[in-house]
């Protein structure tokens, strides 16, 4: 058995359940970070599961572990919130037809297997609304 990434495993509770930070400046940190600017301390909030689309790209050749969503699109999203993030774009035929502006939602999906024993790692990905 191989040993797993694990920063995988510690980013679990953003992965999962998109929580973030927000400092009383009205940044938005995800994920949280263990120490914040000018000594603000961050309260815990969970972010917007909606926004639309900053800026993509199209991966026509991707790693092993993606391969089978081959070709897909990277989006950088701005949620609702104010938060942005870059997240797969998922359930779209044609990944050149994306578009900035677009409006999308977070979903919660399998990202990748990995290692020889198949193991599953789930986290977020976008859809079109």
């Amino acid at each position: 058995m191989k040993i797993r990434s694990p920063r995988y495993h510690r980013e679990i509770p953003q992965r999962y359940r998109l929580e973030a930070e927000q400092v009383p400046s009205g940044q938005i940190y995800f994920p949280p970070r263990p120490v914040y600017p000018n000594g603000e301390v961050g309260k815990p909030i969970k972010l917007a599961d909606k926004g639309k689309i900053v800026t993509f790209t199209v991966i026509y050749t991707p790693p092993k572990e993606h391969s089978d969503f081959s070709p897909y699109g990277i989006a950088i999203v701005e949620l609702d919130d104010g938060a942005r993030l870059m997240a797969q774009v998922a359930d779209v035929a044609d990944p050149t037809k994306l578009e900035i502006g677009q409006r999308v939602k977070i979903e919660f999906r399998r990202i990748r297997t990995e290692g020889e024993e198949g193991l599953l790692c789930y986290g977020y990905k976008v859809t079109p609304e």
